[in-house]
């Protein structure tokens, strides 16, 4: 299921921009220090861990942030996705204004929070259809673990049932289930 680019026209961006990158280091490593020229290529290729965040819930408490920084002290970038949660009626009609308001209110309240935890962060609304928005995030993102932040069992949506259960089937990367709200919190997949 995950796809690191989008295209054929990023993945050649990304072939430019790599030997572009070979190019500067050894260029600067020519005209200086062979050791500068490591170090330019050094940072140009250290990579944040990226996490993929599905804010079924808006986030909040210390267990997801500790879960967040888990393996980094800081050096991790978090997509916050805040899929439309639309009963089955709505979903069927396409009448999703109220649950697009929603989950444009529960991004706000978990990018808030998040940049009060001091975590890089960004994030966008997803498809009223889970299994869409998280493809295309992770299209988009490429993500290295996806954490699914969810209601308590007994007030999930229809569209949370079986979610995480299906990512950890077709992902090949961690997937992490915390219960906002709760001190619960799965281990990764894997």
């Amino acid at each position: 299921m995950r796809a690191p680019f989008r295209s054929e026209s990023d993945a050649f961006r990304f072939t430019l921009g790599g030997a572009g990158t070979v190019a500067v280091s050894v260029l600067v490593g020519w005209l200086t220090d062979p050791w500068v020229g490591l170090g330019v290529f050094s940072l140009a290729v250290v990579r944040r861990r990226h996490v993929l965040v599905v804010a079924n819930q808006p986030l909040a408490g210390s267990d997801l942030r500790e879960r967040i920084f888990e393996q980094d002290d800081g050096d991790v970038l978090v997509d916050v996705l805040a899929p439309v949660l639309t009963s089955r009626i709505h979903y069927a009609m396409s009448d999703i204004d109220r649950e697009l308001a929603d989950a444009g209110d529960r991004l706000e309240r978990s990018l808030a929070w998040a940049r009060e935890q001091g975590i890089a962060v960004r994030g966008t609304l997803g498809d009223p259809s889970p299994t869409t928005a998280i493809e295309d995030e992770l299209r988009r993102f490429g993500a290295d673990e996806v954490i699914v932040a969810t209601h308590p069992s007994t007030s999930q949506t229809w569209q949370e049932r079986d979610e995480l259960e299906r990512l950890r089937r077709e992902l090949e990367m961690p997937v992490t289930h915390v219960v906002v709200g709760d001190d619960r919190a799965d281990e990764p997949a894997r």
